[in-house]
């Protein structure tokens, strides 16, 4: 099975034809081929029932157990954006009780764990890019998700329960240090209660609680744990955001289409809001850095190329993207699995989000570069 599929995928990445593939060319040639090879019997619409609908709501295949759905797909042309389908696709399996479901564009496949608490978008868990991944990496993943054998037996939902809190616990993991500073610069009555109890079964004598308080705040810069990027010695309730207005690189007009990206200067965490012409629909050709111009086919391949270069560039601290971020959205992890379409950085083990539009990508990469202390109109973008 492995086999078949890592040769599959191999045979994707040199189909001329595949970006000109429309939905049914797609669901045949891309998504049938697959699930064939994970061993579901796609001639048996007892197992693969196409066009699966409940009252006008329906989406492109049900896989079956024994009359019984157990997951849900919606396939979507080849390149096509999937982020509008997301909701009506979740909604329809939470209704359907399904326990997992999909949605792909044949090369790009979305998990959603249709139990997991929250909603649509928090119960996305894991990502797959066929043509971007290494097939090493996604091929078991495949397997464990959606091999018939596994769905029958319960183990798809069990692995994808298993992602899902692996998911949330690396995410919480990454903001220990962070409740760690918060505590010590805020301290709390149960806090100061314990240290004043535990001084009080040292010594016998009950310290004043304004005098706990004054010596946490005394030693507070040599306790708080000062390498995180876009932290400093300043509590986080006292750092203001202040407000950075930048200037459109191409002196356009700018539109009333404003983005906002946190980040950090090493004095801490600021939020940088731009007014930018929308790059939305427009195909990129090319862009300039720091006097240096790089032919490019692709939008992410800006935000890529300018990573590759800051992490060569600034090695010691280039871990300071960890902290650029958007209004409820990760750019950057050490953990692809908490990113849609995660590419490592070059001689890095972080990863950096390549499933953004345009504007993201711009806003993006202009965070970077003021992460770094550049000026924001080194970077020139031309499109076509």
């Amino acid at each position: 099975m492995k086999k078949q599929i890592e040769t599959f995928i191999e045979e994707l990445k040199s189909n001329k034809k595949l970006s000109s593939f429309d939905e049914a060319s797609t669901k045949q040639a891309v998504v049938l081929r697959l699930l064939s090879f994970l061993e579901w019997d796609i001639f048996n619409v007892d197992e693969v029932y196409p066009d699966y609908s409940v009252n006008s709501h329906s989406v492109s295949y049900a896989l079956r157990i024994k009359n019984n759905n157990k997951v849900l797909i919606e396939v979507k042309r080849v390149h096509e954006k999937l982020d509008s389908h997301q909701k009506s696709l979740v909604s329809f399996a939470s209704r359907e009780d399904v326990g997992l479901s999909i949605l792909t564009n044949g090369i790009v496949w979305w998990f959603y764990l249709i139990s997991a608490s929250g909603d649509w978008q928090q119960k996305w868990f894991y990502s797959i890019d066929l043509l971007k991944q290494k097939p090493d990496a996604i091929i078991p993943k495949l397997i464990d998700l959606l091999g018939k054998d596994k769905v029958a037996r319960g183990q798809s939902l069990r692995a994808a329960k298993a992602l899902y809190q692996e998911k949330k616990q690396k995410m919480a993991a990454d903001f220990v240090p962070q409740a760690w500073n918060r505590i010590l610069s805020q301290p709390n009555k149960i806090f100061v209660e314990l240290l004043n109890d535990t001084t009080e079964k040292i010594c016998g004598y009950e310290v004043d609680s304004n005098l706990v308080e004054k010596f946490l705040i005394k030693n507070l810069e040599k306790w708080l744990i000062k390498d995180l990027p876009g932290l400093s010695a300043v509590p986080p309730a006292k750092i203001k955001e202040a407000p950075i207005v930048l200037k459109d690189e191409l002196g356009s007009k700018p539109t009333s289409n404003t983005s906002t990206t946190s980040s950090s200067s090493g004095t801490g965490q600021f939020r940088i809001t731009q007014k930018q012409d929308s790059y939305e629909g427009k195909t990129i050709k090319s862009f300039t850095f720091n006097g240096r111009t790089e032919h490019v086919k692709h939008w992410e391949e800006v935000l890529t190329n300018l990573c590759d270069y800051f992490a060569s560039t600034h090695k010691k601290d280039f871990e300071k993207v960890l902290w650029i971020s958007g209004e409820n959205k990760t750019y950057f992890s050490r953990y692809q699995d908490q990113l849609r379409i995660p590419e490592k950085v070059k001689k890095t083990d972080i990863f950096v989000e390549t499933k953004l539009n345009p504007d993201e990508v711009v806003k993006t990469s202009r965070a970077l570069l003021a992460e770094f202390g550049y000026a924001t109109d080194k970077l020139k973008i031309t499109t076509e």
